[in-house]
């Protein structure tokens, strides 16, 4: 495998007003392009805990990154949702445009359109670039999965179709907002259609179009109809039209919408544990985490995520099952599950000791916060101070009481 040389950018492109200033979380490269024979600078920018943590996170390609408003709104929705449980925690590439984005963004144009867009047709050099060059560089720099979305509004939708049809696979999801479709008389809308629809690829495709563009409006309703019709085995699809927005408003709600359907398959607002309840008893809390463990785990598989079901949800479940349920026994079961799974966390070992100290176990609590302790300081983990106090209060001698006179 060939080496990906990436640069630290200096100042050739200004970064997004919203990211001027002190912010870790973004970063400018360049990556050199032999495919586009010219370096492109790009945005990245990590989750919050990234830096201290050891997690592989899946990637959003954003187009037209240098459309500020678009870039911050972006970021905006991936946090949310992610803090929302609605999607995974994504490391957001934006890939701004520089000398042409016609020519970046579109496929080769025909009739009447080779002259009114003489640079055009650089669509499949483009996806060379992404795919060949900027994935394999963003996946050396940083810990990433192997899922993979990529974004795009109007040209950028049309290219996000453009891939989808003619890469069939190399995205989990393609999001392709208010796309151009009217390019080349409309005659890829069948076309882009019935190749998409023959993938045996699984991936999962979001296309939107608004009521107040109306070029695009009909061709993107066009194309969702087609697919509609064709039903294809491999592809999800989904199409949302919203009615009272123009093209250059289609984003706001398109880029989260899509990104939820992209996500939907392991969505932790989904899972069967969250239609338990005050009255639910332990069998039906046992069943409830079985049977979330197993869908999330398929949900995974779909889009190359890791089928383990993430520690938080199991970590939140067990002090609902401690302190809403009040059943300690069933709060130290969901608990251990969650060390079993996790071993390697510091978190897991605290909220086990927990569970058992209200169990009345004060033996096993002090070695799950020993253990607690042990992890943490191997890995710099910040409960450290909160599972060394547990223990030194446990462990502190007691003072027998004074005699009364």
């Amino acid at each position: 495998m060939r080496s990906v040389r990436i640069l630290v950018a200096c100042a050739t492109l200004a970064l997004p007003p919203m990211a001027l200033g002190q912010d870790s979380s973004l970063t400018r490269l360049v990556v050199p392009s032999t495919s586009l024979r010219e370096d492109r600078p790009v945005f990245v920018v990590t989750p919050q805990g990234y830096q201290a943590g050891s997690a592989r996170y899946p990637v959003l390609v954003l187009l037209d990154a240098n459309d500020a408003d678009q870039f911050a709104l972006a970021r905006a929705n991936v946090t949310f949702l992610a803090g929302r449980n609605a999607i995974p925690q994504l490391i957001l590439v934006g890939v701004p445009n520089t000398k042409d984005r016609t020519r970046d963004l579109t496929p080769k144009a025909e009739g009447a359109g080779a002259t009114r867009f003489p640079t055009a047709g650089g669509a499949d050099a483009f996806a060379d670039f992404i795919t060949r060059e900027l994935l394999p560089a963003i996946r050396a720099k940083y810990r990433t999965s192997s899922a993979t979305v990529l974004a795009g509004h109007s040209f950028g939708g049309l290219f996000a179709l453009h891939v989808a049809a003619t890469r069939p696979g190399a995205f989990n999801g393609v999001i392709a907002m208010s796309p151009s479709m009217w390019w080349n008389d409309s005659t890829l809308v069948f076309r882009y259609a019935d190749a998409i629809a023959k993938s045996t690829a699984s991936e999962r495709l979001f296309t939107s179009s608004g009521g107040l563009e109306p070029p695009i409006d009909v061709t993107t309703k066009r194309f969702a109809a087609r697919m509609d019709s064709l039903k294809p085995g491999a592809v999800a699809f989904a199409y949302r039209f919203y009615a009272d927005d123009t093209h250059g408003l289609t984003p706001a709600p398109s880029l989260a919408d899509g990104l939820r359907f992209v996500f939907r398959p392991v969505s932790l607002t989904a899972l069967p544990i969250n239609s338990l309840g005050p009255t639910s008893d332990s069998a039906a809390v046992v069943s409830a985490v079985l049977r979330t463990e197993s869908e999330y785990a398929t949900g995974a598989r779909s889009l190359g995520l890791p089928e383990l079901l993430p520690e938080n949800v199991l970590n939140q479940l067990g002090y609902n099952v401690l302190q809403g349920l009040h059943l300690p026994s069933l709060a130290v079961w969901v608990f251990r599950r969650n060390a079993e799974k996790h071993p390697g966390s510091a978190n897991v070992y605290d909220s086990l000791g927990d569970a058992l100290l209200v169990q009345g176990d004060t033996a096993a609590a002090k070695s799950q916060f020993r253990m607690a302790v042990d992890v943490a300081t191997r890995t710099g983990h910040p409960i450290l101070a909160e599972s060394r106090g547990k223990l030194e209060r446990l462990s502190a001698p007691v003072q027998a009481g004074k005699a009364k006179p």
